[in-house]
């Protein structure tokens, strides 16, 4: 068999009667994982953008001088909790690693994520950041533009 999605009704009973229908005498291996998608590709634009015009910002408000991926790894890390554990080298030397990737979030992680970043900036920043039409309706699609 195929993969198989599940996502309504209808595939659940199309999966049960395949199931149903086996011949038990050989054996199966049947694996089901929940599907994650990542974060969008309007997502990513958007959050890039945004850490550009962060760059910019920090540079010319607060004379902070570090590049937008720099900025970007500091946020992460800032604003989005991860499990950070100890690394000794061999010649005793200790660091502390490990944050979020963002590249491996599921779209409403990154939704959460980008809302944190928008708040913290706005806050803490004094850094009212854009919403382009196109790419907050590809974020939220009609929930976000019903409530606007």
């Amino acid at each position: 068999m195929a993969d198989l999605m599940l996502r309504t009704e209808q595939d659940r009973a199309r999966l049960i009667r395949y199931l149903t229908g086996l011949d038990l005498a050989k054996p199966r291996r049947l694996t089901i994982v929940e599907v994650r998608n990542k974060r969008s590709d309007a997502q990513n634009r958007l959050l890039w953008m945004w850490n550009g015009l962060i760059q910019d910002h920090l540079r010319d408000s607060y004379g902070q001088v570090a590049s937008g991926e720099e900025w970007h790894e500091i946020l992460v890390a800032k604003l989005w909790p991860a499990e950070v554990h100890p690394v000794e080298l061999p010649d005793g030397t200790r660091y502390r690693v490990g944050r979020a990737k963002t590249r491996k979030f599921s779209t409403q992680q990154m939704t959460q994520y980008l809302e944190l970043l928008d708040a913290y900036c706005a806050e803490s920043l004094q850094l009212l950041l854009p919403h382009p039409e196109d790419l907050m309706m590809a974020i939220y699609g009609e929930r976000r533009g019903r409530a606007a």
